[in-house]
């Protein structure tokens, strides 16, 4: 007697040549259903309609579906149509259920069930692995299958809450991708997990991303994507920004990126927003970089790269102005609970953006503010970023009060503070922070306004002769 293979794929243009193997090498019959059946008898392939095997009205009964599988089935492919291609198709959630496969989810669950007599493939890439397999091969298929389920129970979950307007659960399902060597530190075990939305990248030699790598190349790459449309460096160490600048050359954004603050650049994550070019690489190559992480890379550049044993270098595929987009939540496990907010997506919005002195600012240094404000969103609060000419002197975080991150940050910055620009991720609460300013001769701050006493702040800061433009947008990152 024949074994049978039930097939049923929603991109069936994968599985023609399969089947034919199926049929002609291994002496299966196909039996299928819907548009497969269809396509595989439209390429000359035998195929047994599954209807002719149960009940003639066509539906699927628990006791028809457990025979079914038991009594005929050998092999059992099923690959669905993914739930955000459903969705995609229509606002309505009749429709949105009625187009959802729940025969073949049916079949396919009760051939995982039953691994011991059925081999169930729901994956491409396990075709011809699937032919000739032990017990052991038969369970580890079954749970990829039951896997495969659970991922596309939690997606149609999820829609059905979107159309119901219900947020009450979190789903979340994710397969491993691999372990990693450990953690933040040698004694946490670690591993990299798939999300539903992830940016594409390559590593370009054989130095594998580590846990921490993985942190400082996501803030680094954050960085650039905020200037994707010019020369654009930022520089991390522990998941902390610690250089950021533009330059008419990538070149030149990466020297006056490095300028301000060379220590930090040792053993460092430096991202590029243009091509890596060979003066840039001779330039790194002279360094102790760890990772470095661009879209392009000129092929002189990355041979001398290469060389670099302990550099792990990097290419993101994904458009850099895309980037955003692959940063939907931020999750927080925690003792008291998991918190899950939405990314800080946040850009400048011209009807909360104004100046609120009477001193007004040029048009220099209001480019040189919004620079200065991007970089602050991605530093740890209470942040104080001075730049002048799209190049950071001064980048002081994680400070406990905005009096302290102030002084620290002209300190830093010394002499470079001089007709610079002053950015603040939260309100500044008092005039010592302006007094702190003048006498660094900062000649404008941007902030995000909306403390008790702004009125005397900007009295203040209009008597030093220093403008205040307020955003309106408090930039918050723990």
């Amino acid at each position: 007697m024949k074994k049978k293979v039930y097939i049923s794929v929603f991109e069936s243009e994968s599985v023609a040549d399969y089947a034919k193997v199926l049929a002609e090498k291994f002496d299966y019959e196909i039996v299928s259903s819907g548009k497969t059946l269809e396509f595989l008898r439209r390429k000359g392939l035998n195929v047994s309609d599954i209807e002719d095997m149960v009940l003639s009205d066509g539906f699927y009964r628990k006791s028809s579906i457990e025979n079914l599988v038991k009594e005929n089935l050998d092999m059992i492919i099923v690959m669905l149509q993914s739930v955000d291609d459903i969705a995609e198709k229509t606002d309505d959630i009749r429709q949105f259920t009625e187009a959802l496969n729940i025969s073949d989810f049916a079949i396919l669950r009760t051939g995982a069930k039953y691994f011991e007599n059925t081999i169930v493939v729901t994956d491409v890439n396990d075709f011809y692995g699937a032919i000739n397999v032990n017990p052991y091969e038969r369970q580890l298929l079954a749970l990829k299958a039951f896997q495969y389920l659970a991922d596309y129970d939690c997606a149609v979950s999820e829609k059905i809450g979107v159309y119901s307007g219900e947020d009450e659960r979190k789903l979340f399902s994710w397969s491993k991708l691999y372990d990693l060597k450990y953690g933040s530190n040698p004694q946490q075990k670690a591993a990299l997990y798939k999300s539903d939305v992830m940016a594409d990248y390559i590593i370009l030699n054989e130095n594998e991303l580590s846990h921490n790598d993985i942190l400082n190349v996501t803030t680094a790459v954050n960085l650039v994507s905020e200037f994707y449309d010019v020369n654009a460096v930022s520089i991390v160490k522990h998941n902390l920004p610690c250089g950021v600048a533009l330059g008419k050359s990538i070149f030149e954004a990466y020297t006056k990126a490095f300028d301000c603050d060379p220590f930090a650049t040792f053993s460092g994550t430096i991202a590029f927003s243009q091509t890596v070019n060979f003066e840039v690489a001779k330039h790194l190559n002279s360094m102790s970089v760890k990772v470095v992480v661009a879209p392009y890379y000129d092929d002189d550049a990355l041979e001398l790269l290469r060389k670099n044993g302990d550099l792990k270098i990097v290419r993101v595929t994904t458009a850099l102005k895309d980037f955003k987009n692959y940063i939907t939540e931020e999750i927080d496990v925690t003792p008291f609970g998991i918190l899950v907010q939405d990314a800080n997506k946040s850009e400048l919005d011209k009807d909360l953006f104004k100046v609120a002195t009477k001193t007004k600012p040029t048009t220099e240094q209001l480019e040189d503010a919004i620079f200065a404000w991007k970089v602050a969103k991605y530093a740890r609060t209470n942040s104080v970023i001075i730049a002048k000419d799209f190049k950071t002197s001064a980048i002081v975080q994680g400070q406990v009060d905005l009096i302290s991150a102030t002084e620290l940050a002209l300190d830093v910055a010394c002499e470079n503070s001089k007709d610079a620009v002053m950015a603040y991720d939260d309100p500044i609460e008092t005039e010592e922070c302006i007094n702190a300013a003048a006498q660094g001769r900062i000649s404008l701050i941007i902030e995000p306004g909306g403390a008790i006493n702004d009125a005397s702040i900007f009295e203040t800061a209009d008597k030093f002769g220093i403008a205040v433009v307020v955003t309106g947008i408090r930039n918050l990152k723990f």
